[in-house]
């Protein structure tokens, strides 16, 4: 056999190198090329399981977010119980009722203890300006949307007592300041006085027949609007109007309860205002309110004062409503203040006031009701005498935060000399 000479083998060795380096550069393009395949197919594999992922986590919280929404009815639909369902609840559970349906007692009665009447929720932000101390009543409450009376803007708190003492701010005199070091600070100044409100009586009477008490849902239903409407009505006149002398309420209108709107030549807004008309008043109003360190919560107006200033055009003919005058969550505002029209408030007056922080509801008694044929000849004519109860206190602590007037002597005060 013959040998390779050394140069032909050197030869041969180059050869083999470039044929192994050619089959590692294949070997190594053929691996990129299936790891791109494969990487290929992993993204997209995890694509389509992140978009399955997505779509059951979109079907999820739709699921979810409709279990909130239900809920949340539900939570609704039990915490603002309907009047009639609980005064039906009430009756069925009446055994004096059962007995007088049945011939067999002249009178009956019962009490719902969660009042029908009590409407605002104590939270939000003038949760924290309660009075310490005071359980809040959480029981049975209106539709929100109805929302038209004063105790849906006062506080209101439970007592097992028949007097409720507390201190009222009479005056504040702030003489805060800065001093030079070594000086004296002069002293603020302010008045508390000692005071009592009282647990008044507050009733209703009206009369039904004996078919309708036969009837417990008609019954239920007749009552849950008539009884609540008339003591909330007298509540509000008590409210407003009441002179503290026993059985009345002490009312935000009394001398005691509020503050006057300032006619001195020394206020702000003195012979300022050309063609002075009533929303002029209350922008006045809120303005001293403010000036007292008090912020405004609500506006009270009568009907017919309030939808005077609601038709209100300027110069060419167009209303103003919806500058001053607005509409937010359901309820009408001017300048972001809320406004409570109610029949009870004296046509041509006003009272604007920190309501959530100026006094206090006092519930003594729940609504109460009773029947009984036992009134003049009730009995020979089938009919029912029924009277609904309840006993409220009404404390004032601090008349700086409400201004009342009238809008006769307040618009001479502003108008232009």
């Amino acid at each position: 056999m013959s040998q390779i000479d050394d140069n032909t083998q050197s030869h041969l060795d180059n050869l083999a190198n470039v044929i192994d380096e050619k089959i590692e550069k294949a070997s190594k393009a053929s691996q990129d090329n299936v790891k791109n395949e494969v990487d290929d197919v992993v993204k997209g594999e995890v694509k389509n399981l992140v978009n399955t992922f997505n779509e059951g986590q979109d079907a999820l919280n739709k699921r979810l977010d409709s279990i909130e929404v239900e809920n949340k009815k539900n939570n609704f639909a039990n915490t603002f119980r309907n009047r009639s369902d609980v005064f039906a609840d009430a009756l069925n559970k009446s055994e004096s009722v059962k007995a007088m349906k049945e011939g067999t007692r002249q009178n009956a009665g019962f009490e719902i203890k969660s009042d029908v009447l009590i409407s605002g929720a104590f939270s939000g932000a003038n949760s924290a300006r309660d009075v310490t101390g005071v359980d809040k009543i959480e029981g049975i409450k209106r539709d929100p949307s109805a929302f038209t009376n004063l105790r849906d803007i006062i506080p209101v708190g439970s007592t097992s007592s028949n007097v409720i003492r507390y201190v009222k701010e009479a005056s504040w005199t702030d003489n805060a300041a800065a001093v030079a070091e070594g000086s004296a600070p002069s002293d603020s100044q302010f008045t508390l006085s000692a005071n009592d409100a009282v647990v008044q009586k507050l009733t209703s009477v009206m009369t039904i027949s004996q078919e309708m008490l036969d009837d417990t849902p008609a019954l239920s239903s007749y009552l849950s609007q008539r009884i609540p409407a008339k003591i909330n009505s007298l509540l509000d006149t008590q409210l407003l109007t009441g002179n503290g002398t026993s059985p009345n309420l002490q009312g935000l209108l009394d001398a005691a309860g509020s503050t006057e709107f300032d006619l001195a030549a020394s206020a702000p807004f003195y012979h300022a205002i050309e063609s002075a008309q009533e929303l002029d008043v209350i922008i006045v109003a809120l303005n001293q309110l403010a000036l007292a360190n008090y912020q405004a919560s609500a506006i009270v107006l009568n009907p017919t004062d309030f939808h005077k200033m609601y038709l209100l055009k300027d110069t060419t003919n167009e209303y103003l409503r919806g500058t001053s005058i607005t509409t937010a969550d359901g309820f009408f505002r001017i300048n972001g203040t809320r406004v409570l029209v109610n029949t009870q408030m004296n046509s041509g007056e006003f009272i604007v006031g920190d309501f959530s922080m100026g006094s206090q509801i006092w519930q003594r008694e729940g609504l109460n009701v009773a029947f009984g044929y036992e009134d003049t000849d009730n009995f020979s004519k089938y009919l029912v005498s029924v009277r609904g109860m309840m006993r409220i206190a009404h404390s004032i602590y601090s008349g700086n935060a409400y201004v009342w007037g009238t809008f006769t002597t307040a618009k001479a005060s502003l108008e232009t000399a």
